[in-house]
């Protein structure tokens, strides 16, 4: 037998192996794999920091001359403080993969790109994430069987992404990067880094298939069967054993690999632990700010306390437990106030933290390139429709009847003229509603929240989203579900709660009747709606690690006779997504997804980010009976109906906090805190740093920095020995010259408290608009915009003077501490608010569903901090 023949038995031989191979590599790898992360194929970047990283990548492969040519770059978006996130990967000079799209199933793409993340920061094959050799013996790298089903991800979902190259040598992909908590395995922490690995695969013969010695060997620069079967440079040469069947296929891939090293955030465990001194709970849309805030002060810790912080408790609930004095409630995070006539333990004030936003976000791809689109643009009317189930998901072309409530109506969002007039994108092709239609429905948090009551309050403040809701069709014909109209299901509501439970009054394919017999599929028909829409219980985080594994909440309406149940609808490959989630703008930020341009007062569509927010913001109004603000959503002639570069749905936070009543300590403590929370050289400073204002939040406005030094000093009044008023002089600049940290300005000032001297900042901003909206609305006092107030602070010059005085209001009565509310938005006040800002050291422990951290100051010295 000549060497070639034997060659040829031995592909015979391996051709076995490879089947046998693809269904043992199929049950391991695949059923970790099968929910693949959305970020695959990304054609937008994600977030970038001071930390993006870029290193040399392997030498390209040439296949038209099979030699090697210049070296490549990969570029990885963020490489410390990481927490668990979306990381942005891009990389050039790469070789063109044969397609635009590929999943590590389907295997016919020549060239792809494998993105791992692996222990260590010089990884082997067995510290990678979801690679068929992970968690093995290190030492015998890929001459060991691969791994059995479950081995390869076996604590969370795999995160490993397969992409591709474009045409120019360029390509990018987004891997949800897990922390210690998601993976233990990985183990990834402040303690214990980790990295990127980014590995293309150039084929070469990693089995020895094509090999002429006994024993075979492999050759990676023989690159014969690259693009004949088993077609080595596609993901099928992953799958190939050797002949002793040990997985050696990903081995010639493996030389080509880049690593690019990773740091991570501390996290609350991190923090030595000790009894909570401070409790706090409220707003799961602020908890990504919060823990970003609480590792911050951990890590710069002088005089340790501790706080007590619950997150999976919304605002409803804690706003009430703060009211009632309850355990674990000595500051509630809320972003709508209580009821200013309800009764409380005691007097309390609101101190604005920041803002941020709700957002639509999506994962919708190309029906034709199966590429993710990555704009869409909704009106409050089409993101009625999606919360009202009046799309007619379950109708099919052969339907001989319909569902009365919906009848008539587009399938899904994707065949709705009213949405397709508005996102006539060119080249752009939408999913077919056919066989998808159920899965489009928005994955929504339940449980009563105010991201839900600030939503469907500004669906209804827009005229034909509240006459759609009452019941008059869209100019196309379109109605919504009977069981929505508000003459049944009033709007604003505070939770979403399906309403539709009903059904064709027979089959639809035939008009029979339905079966009676409980055991048959379709003996649930006539509630066929009751099964499309189902709100999750477990909250924000839930909401996003379904959109992270493209994975619907509908549940199928035929009945599983086997099994004894209705099964979940499944989840979604990455190519054929059309999932739509309502979540906070700090998780979408957070996992860097797609988010949906909104219908602003003024009709212009925005999506959401630092700028956007950051102007609507400025556009809010005051409400005289709380000082807490909002956008002035439905009303005309205002600042936000006029700003053309507001998001629309862009809402303050606050903690509600004592202003007398507690312990002395426990005041100052709270007081120590918000003043780091809401330091804008700290906690308000957007960046990922600890201590720092996460993504997906914007710092306070002018205005809000005012409310927020009044709010504090009240505070801190309330824990003197007398519980009398503070008083805050700012006598002029102090010495030194201005700072410039990109368009803002931080002047120097010397500011003397009660008595004695020190120096603060006054911050103020060139080239902003500041009093170029609202400023007429200003001079309505107490609901005039915050815009108006803004003009003191406006362009006209980058410092400005800072004179008067002010003293903190007398504690009154067990309600909302708001005296002082109509001179907010005066510029005196702001001015005065401005020196307020920040006091002595801040420390607290926080934690995220009860585990303690132990914090303490963000800076050790006093007098570089804000002199409140």
């Amino acid at each position: 037998m000549s060497p070639r023949e034997a060659g040829a038995v031995r592909r015979r031989r391996g051709v076995r192996a490879y089947c046998a191979a693809v269904l043992a590599w199929t049950a391991a790898f695949m059923a970790a794999l099968v929910l693949l992360p959305p970020g695959a194929h990304t054609i937008a970047a994600a977030h970038a920091d001071s930390s993006s990283v870029t290193v040399p990548g392997p030498a390209v492969w040439i296949p038209s001359t099979q030699t090697y040519g210049a070296n490549g770059a990969v570029t990885v978006s963020q490489t410390t403080n990481l927490v668990d996130q979306m990381v942005h990967v891009s990389w050039t000079g790469f070789t063109p993969s044969s397609g635009q799209f590929v999943t590590f199933t389907n295997l016919n793409v020549l060239y792809p790109v494998a993105v791992y993340e692996c222990r260590g920061t010089n990884p082997k094959i067995t510290d990678c994430y979801g690679t068929t050799h992970y968690g093995q013996k290190a030492a015998a790298g890929f001459a060991q069987p691969n791994d059995g089903a479950g081995l390869a991800a076996p604590d969370f979902p795999n995160n490993a992404v397969p992409a591709v190259t474009r045409s120019d040598g360029t390509g990018s992909a987004d891997i949800e990067v897990y922390t210690a908590n998601q993976s233990p395995s990985l183990g990834c922490d402040a303690a214990n880094p980790c990295s990127i690995v980014v590995e293309p695969n150039y084929g070469g013969d990693s089995t020895g298939i094509d090999s002429t010695t006994s024993p075979p060997a492999p050759n990676c620069a023989d690159h014969g069967v690259d693009r004949h079967p088993p077609y080595m440079a596609t993901f099928n040469g992953f799958l190939q054993v050797d002949p002793n069947q040990n997985g050696t296929g990903e081995m010639c891939a493996w030389n080509n690999h880049v690593t690019v090293p990773l740091s991570f955030a501390p996290v609350a465990g991190a923090c030595p632990a000790s009894a909570a001194g401070v409790s706090a709970e409220g707003m799961p849309m602020l908890d990504r700010a919060l823990a970003q805030w609480t590792v911050g002060a951990c890590l710069n810790s002088a005089d340790p306390v501790t706080l007590q912080y619950s997150s999976d408790i919304t605002e409803p609930e804690s706003r009430s437990d703060f009211l009632q004095g309850r355990a674990g409630a000595d500051m509630a995070f809320t972003s709508l106030p209580a009821d200013p006539a309800a009764s409380s333990a005691h007097p309390y004030t609101y101190v604005p933290l920041g803002n941020t936003g709700i957002v639509i976000a999506f994962f919708i791809d190309d029906a034709r390139t199966h590429l993710p689109i990555t704009g869409v643009k909704l009106n409050a009317r089409l993101i009625a429709k999606l919360l009202t189930q009046s799309y007619d998901v379950e109708h099919i072309s052969t339907s001989k009847i319909d569902i009365p409530s919906v009848a008539g109506n587009p399938t899904c969002l994707f065949s709705d003229p009213e949405f397709l007039a508005l996102n006539a994108q060119t080249g752009v092709t939408w999913p077919n509603c056919a066989g998808n239609a159920i899965s489009s429905l928005p994955i929504v948090t339940g449980g009563t929240t105010d991201l839900v009551t600030e939503l469907t309050t500004w669906i209804m403040s827009d005229p034909d989203a509240e006459a759609f809701l009452a019941g008059t069709p869209d100019p196309w014909g379109m109605h919504v579900d009977s069981f929505y109209q508000t003459s049944k299901y009033p709007y604003p509501i505070n939770s979403f709660v399906s309403q539709d439970g009903s059904g064709p009054a027979g089959e639809l394919g035939t008009g029979l009747p339905f079966p009676t017999d409980p055991n048959a599929a379709d003996h649930d028909g006539a509630h066929m709606k009751g099964y499309e829409w189902n709100p999750l219980q477990a909250g924000l985080d839930d909401v996003a690690r379904h959109m992270l594994q493209a994975n619907p909440t509908c549940i199928v309406w035929q009945y599983d006779a086997f099994n004894g149940i209705h099964d979940k609808c499944t989840a979604q490959l990455v190519g054929g997504r059309d999932v739509i989630a309502v979540m906070d703008a700090g998780r979408a930020a957070a996992f860097n997804m797609p988010t949906a341009a909104l219908a602003n007062g003024s009709g212009a569509y925005v999506p959401p980010n630092a700028s956007s927010m950051k102007s609507a913001a400025l556009d809010y109004v005051t409400d005289p009976k709380t000082g807490t603000q909002s956008l002035p959503w439905g009303s005309a002639h205002t600042g936000y109906s006029g700003d053309t570069n507001a998001y629309a749905l862009t809402v303050p936070t606050y903690a509600m906090a004592p202003t007398s009543g507690v312990p002395a300590a426990k005041a100052t403590t709270i007081a120590d805190l918000l003043s780091a929370v809401t330091d804008s050289r700290s906690g308000q400073l957007s960046g990922t740093q600890p201590g720092e204002l996460a993504p997906g939040f914007t710092a306070n406005t002018p205005a809000q920095a005012a409310q927020a030094g009044a709010a504090i000093g009240r505070i801190r009044a309330g824990a003197g020995p007398n519980g009398g008023p503070t008083t805050v002089t700012a006598t002029g600049p102090a010495t030194g010259k201005p700072t410039t940290s990109g368009n803002e300005v931080i002047t120097p000032v010397t500011v003397t408290k009660n008595g004695t001297p020190s120096v603060s900042y006054s911050t103020s901003t060139l080239g902003g608009n500041g009093g170029a909206n609202g400023g007429a609305d200003a001079a309505d006092g107490a609901s005039g915009s915050s815009k108006g107030a803004a003009g003191a602070s406006g362009s006209s010059g980058p410092t400005r003077n800072l004179s008067g005085s002010t003293t903190a209001a007398a504690v009154g009565s067990a309600t909302a501490d708001k005296a002082g509310v109509g001179r907010l938005i005066l510029p005196i006040l702001l001015i005065i608010g401005l020196v307020l800002v920040a006091a002595g050291p801040a420390a607290l422990v926080l934690s995220s569903g009860g585990v303690s951290t132990k914090l303490r100051a963000l800076w050790p010295q006093a007098k570089r901090r804000f002199g409140r």
